[in-house]
């Protein structure tokens, strides 16, 4: 296990016993879960362990990591970066590898994982601090907020709109897709912002916020907050009558917001997202992974898939590098998913290749995880535009291909 800070080996010895302090070979490979579990956060929660556990009972029914059992480590993170650094500082010491992490705690993180040796994955890291900071000690296994923003900006162009208005909370997740955004609707498409409306969550009304984002009559509104600022605002969008069209942030892509707008005629709340790929065998393992070890089928649009992924990755890294030691495991995440290399779809067709001799290119059930060997970001992402019918997000059409001339 990890030691923070002491020498590689330091022998204490209490009551004549001998402790051995380092990364010992023996006892279970511990991966560390550092979540929103409470706060805005706290809908992606229970979908995101699930998808986390899955993959632990798969690993542990394939022979474990190195012939050792794969222990889940659950650390709340408050759905806040203070909170994100508290619960690292409670686990750091225990844990192998440290995945589940959002926006505002891989940020919060990012330089302390480096220093610490940790390999850390980001299943929904969103955050343009990881365009160019990662790929060390951390990795994303989801779209940027870079593309998020594009894909909005894009969407309201070719939906044939010019003015639109801006509402966002005051947090990194939400903000970071919203500056790409407007960068992209103003200097790359010339559209109008008829309002930039900041606020920070925890409010008791969101009234005046509404009214001035409204103001100015925008075409459509881009929405970028958290569900617990979300949901009043919606309601407050349909107690006014508006009928702009609202983007929102993915952030609010979630069965709650979906239900608050369920009255709200068909595409007006639209949502870029990143799909998985449902035809791949990756995806048809992971649920019944996921129907064995969650007792349910898998829900969509939570990160289940990406959450799954980041600890198979893991897993395969240690094994390729016969080791749990940070920089092994680091050394390994490229040589394990990306090309050339047998392509492997589940951890047990990566252990028998790897056994074999022979270098894996994996896929999961989220897509194709080709990472950028600087960056640490996934090469291809797929995102779809959702909306909502009923009363819960549906896929609006196919996967959407960014416009290559609004690239920042």
């Amino acid at each position: 296990m990890r030691r923070i800070l002491l020498p590689l080996v330091a022998v204490v010895v209490l009551g004549g016993v001998v402790l051995s302090c380092g990364d010992d070979d023996e006892g279970a490979v511990k991966l560390g879960f550092l979540a929103g579990l409470s706060g805005d956060y706290s809908e992606w929660g229970p979908p995101s362990q699930d998808g986390a556990e899955a993959a632990i009972g798969v690993i542990n029914a394939e022979g474990g990591i190195l012939g050792r059992d794969a222990e889940l480590v659950v650390q709340d993170n408050l759905s806040t970066a203070e909170g994100a650094v508290t619960g690292y500082n409670r686990i750091r010491e225990e844990i192998h590898a440290l995945g589940g992490v959002e926006s505002d705690g891989a940020v919060a993180l990012l330089n302390t994982v480096a220093e610490d040796e940790m390999p850390t994955m980001c299943p929904a890291c969103g955050t343009t601090v990881l365009d160019t900071e990662g790929g060390n000690y951390i990795w994303r296994i989801t779209a940027s907020d870079t593309t998020y923003g594009i894909i909005s900006a894009q969407l309201a162009r070719d939906l044939g709109y010019t003015r639109v208005a801006m509402l966002v909370q005051q947090t990194e997740g939400t903000e970071s897709p919203a500056v790409v955004f407007k960068d992209v609707w103003e200097n790359k498409i010339g559209g109008e912002i008829t309002a930039d409306v900041r606020f920070q969550p925890g409010l008791d009304s969101y009234q005046a916020q509404v009214e001035q984002a409204f103001a100015g009559d925008p075409q459509a509104v881009y929405l970028g907050a958290g569900p617990q600022a979300g949901i009043p605002i919606i309601r407050e969008y349909i107690a006014r009558g508006y009928d702009a069209t609202i983007l929102v942030s993915p952030d609010l892509q979630v069965p709650d917001i979906a239900e608050a707008a369920a009255e709200l005629p068909t595409g007006t709340i639209l949502a870029a997202q990143v799909t998985d790929d449902f035809e791949s065998p990756a995806y048809t393992a992971f649920a019944a992974a996921h129907q064995t070890y969650a007792d349910k089928p898998p829900p969509t649009g939570f990160y289940e898939t990406n959450q799954f992924d980041q600890y198979i990755i893991l897993a395969l890294a240690m094994t390729a590098a016969e080791s749990t030691d940070g920089p092994d495991v680091a050394a390994q995440i490229y040589n394990v998913t990306n090309a050339p290399g047998t392509k492997v779809y589940t951890y047990a067709e990566g252990v028998a290749a790897l056994e074999r001799g022979e270098t894996i290119d994996y896929d999961g059930p989220s897509g194709s995880i080709e990472l950028n060997t600087s960056t640490g970001n996934l090469v291809s992402p797929k995102v779809a535009v959702q909306h909502i019918v009923g009363g819960s997000y549906t896929a609006r059409e196919g996967v959407i291909e960014l416009d290559a001339s609004l690239g920042r």
